[in-house]
């Protein structure tokens, strides 16, 4: 990813102040119209000093991007003790809601980042989120055996999970959103309950 590994303490700061830098100068100009120079002015450090991390601004928005998905991670990571104790309908509300919480950090900063998802790529990056929850999903299963009873279960999972917190990044990216966020997460958790409870009623009648 950087042209030179941030061995020392202080190059290990100096990346991760330039990674944040990306971030401010992306909600400033967008991708397109960020340069190397916008983001080593924000960063504080010259354009040189910046090319010894980074090769171009490519780079960066690489950098921003892997910081991005391991916060997202790690709040999968951390959600994981208290999402096993929880029923089911609860624990959909507490992922959406902290999902939500985290993309509104540092003002907005994802958010804002998340608006040009197109042009850096996060498309690629979807996979490791998509694999995390499904780890999770499925710990959370097996801890709940009723649930393995669910013929479909990789599909409905599946299903759920990108009709669930992917609407929630586009719903707190739109300016004026049609209804609130609390009528948004209400309205998918009732849709995912439905659909569960649904095929878990079929799989009943099947045994």
């Amino acid at each position: 990813m950087s042209t030179r590994k941030p061995r020392q303490a202080r190059a290990k700061v100096t990346v991760d102040t330039i990674i944040e830098a990306g971030f401010i100068a992306v909600a400033l100009h967008g991708p397109s119209g960020t340069t190397t120079r916008h983001i080593a002015e924000i960063a504080g450090v010259s354009v040189g000093s910046l090319y010894e991390y980074f090769k171009n601004k490519e780079e960066i928005y690489d950098a921003m991007n892997h910081y991005f998905v391991s916060e997202i991670l790690d709040m999968i990571k951390e959600l994981t003790p208290t999402i096993l104790e929880l029923e089911l309908e609860p624990v959909i509300e507490m992922i959406f809601y902290t999902f939500s919480d985290l993309l509104k950090k540092n003002n907005d900063r994802y958010l804002t980042v998340l608006r040009y998802a197109g042009e850096l790529q996060y498309d690629k990056y979807i996979p490791k989120i998509e694999q995390a929850l499904m780890e999770v999903i499925m710990k959370y299963m097996m801890h709940n055996p009723k649930y393995l009873k669910i013929n479909n279960l990789p599909v409905i999972t599946y299903i759920c999970i990108n009709s669930g917190i992917f609407n929630v990044a586009r719903h707190l990216i739109l300016p004026n959103p049609f209804i609130s966020f609390d009528e948004m997460v209400q309205g998918l958790t009732t849709m995912i309950m439905s659909y569960i409870n649904t095929e878990m009623a079929k799989s009943e009648d099947q045994s």
